[in-house]
């Protein structure tokens, strides 16, 4: 990358919406692992990584997505391998870059090893396309849990939440696969892992969350 400023990774607003609706997805699927009808973030398919008795940390889910990735899930953030391992922390939405994925469960953001914003443009492609993958499945889980249980639940979710959502329960979804087109639109040349609709994968937080069960 040319000169010694580095541009934006998403644009102001787009990062500030990403932030909001990643840290209500998270509360949201940390609920999903309490429906009283069953935990659906295992009805979905996923597969849950208990955390070992007297290891600090929170157990993670985790999903095949259907080109080739793995998406990792936990309270605390989403690990996308897509080609590259890429964290996105709950915190501000701001991703990571890693030198590599880890080698074994990982129970704290700590144990994900170093991280670092992405430099170049390679890295910063392949963050983007990390974010594109993450979206497209958060969208797709919306759906699906409309279908599933009804949109009651989701509202359910949102009222034992303390701060309010940025967009309608309903509308959550769709918000998603908003913020992932518009990620997607900034590499000319780009393919997500994941195409919106598809994949698998929930992570939790605040309160009980799914990844501390």
């Amino acid at each position: 990358m040319s000169g010694d400023a580095i541009p934006p990774l998403l644009p102001a607003d787009a990062l500030r919406d990403g932030a909001r609706l990643f840290d209500t997805t998270l509360w949201c699927l940390g609920q999903d692992v309490l429906c009283p009808e069953g935990n659906l973030l295992l009805r979905r398919g996923l597969a849950r990584h208990a955390r070992p008795a007297g290891v600090e940390g929170q157990s993670a889910y985790s999903v095949a997505l259907p080109e080739g990735g793995r998406l990792f899930l936990w309270g605390f953030g989403a690990l996308c391998e897509c080609g590259e391992a890429v964290f996105v922390p709950r915190d501000g939405f701001t991703p990571r870059w890693l030198e590599r994925a880890p080698a074994g469960p990982a129970y704290r953001a700590c144990d994900l090893g170093s991280g670092r914003a992405p430099v170049t443009d390679v890295e910063r492609r392949e963050v983007r396309r990390g974010l594109a993958g993450l979206s497209a499945w958060l969208a797709g889980h919306e759906e699906w849990v409309a279908r599933e249980v009804g949109p009651d639940w989701r509202r359910a979710c949102l009222r034992e939440r303390r701060r309010a959502p940025p967009v309608p329960a309903e509308a959550l979804g769709e918000a998603w696969a908003r913020l992932g087109s518009r990620i997607r639109s900034l590499d000319s040349a780009f393919n997500a892992c994941v195409a919106p609709g598809s994949g698998a994968v929930g992570g939790h937080h605040a309160g009980t969350t799914a990844s501390q069960r």
